[in-house]
């Protein structure tokens, strides 16, 4: 017998399938399709419980949750589980050396946007960013509506050369892309790597959105490290962040 197993989205992820001596009954055959429908429903509702509502992107809360878990992962034992399986962006991490980077990416002058095309046109913004955003990175990383316009995207990368090239690559998309009415909008990065000496959800944002800071005030539409900027002396070793509340 063979049972399609739908995602959230309601398109098939799985068949379920098993062999038995003899052939079900209706009420036995009642019963299975009762159950994959419960199974169906309840991770509907997951589903929609970690995504932001407007974009389909992972929440705020959903990264309160899980950001502490990523920062102690062992990538040594538990890298499989981050590797892309999909076609798209192929980056095929080196075995034992990758480490997770996050960047914070802001809209800039969005609220311009809001103010002389209306929230509706802002919105689609927001949609549209996101979509590129789905397109550029892996479909096993970590892509988050923080808030308004600022997003946060967790990524595996061998280390901070390649990250670099990953994010300047969706900034300079951003910035060709061609959205309607408003046509073109750039975007602000921070990032920084999690690296085994920082833990705590806030330090690590902290160092993001040090960045993000030094980018929104030094220009705009750029992309910048913590550990580059402070390497540089362009900013200090300083707890507080530019923008972010952290919990």
């Amino acid at each position: 017998m063979v049972y399609p197993v739908l995602a959230a989205s309601n398109k098939i992820e799985s068949m379920l399938t098993f062999e038995l001596p003899h052939m079900l009954t209706e009420s036995e055959m009642l019963i299975i399709t009762s159950l994959l429908s419960i199974t169906h429903n309840f991770r509907s509702l997951l589903d929609e419980s970690q995504k932001d509502k407007l974009t389909g992107l992972l929440n705020r809360q959903t990264f309160e949750a899980n950001i502490n878990k990523i920062s102690s992962l062992t990538l040594n034992s538990e890298l499989g589980q981050y590797q892309d399986t999909s076609n798209r962006n192929r980056r095929r991490p080196k075995t034992g050396k990758e480490k997770f980077c996050l960047a914070i990416i802001d809209i800039d002058n969005f609220k311009s946007i809001n103010d002389k095309f209306g929230h509706v046109m802002g919105d689609e913004v927001l949609l549209l960013l996101s979509y590129v955003m789905k397109q550029n990175f892996r479909a096993k990383d970590l892509l988050f509506r923080f808030g308004g316009e600022e997003f946060v995207v967790i990524f595996l990368a061998p280390g901070k050369e390649e990250a670099c090239q990953v994010l300047e690559r969706f900034r300079t998309k951003i910035e060709a892309y061609r959205f309607p009415q408003i046509n073109a909008i750039t975007v602000s990065i921070g990032a920084t790597l999690i690296g085994e000496m920082y833990h705590l959800a806030s330090e690590i944002l902290g160092r993001a959105d040090q960045a993000l800071y030094y980018a929104k005030h030094n220009g705009r539409n750029q992309l910048h490290f913590y550990e580059t900027l402070l390497e540089s002396g362009c900013i200090d070793d300083r707890k507080e962040s530019g923008s972010i509340d952290f919990f």
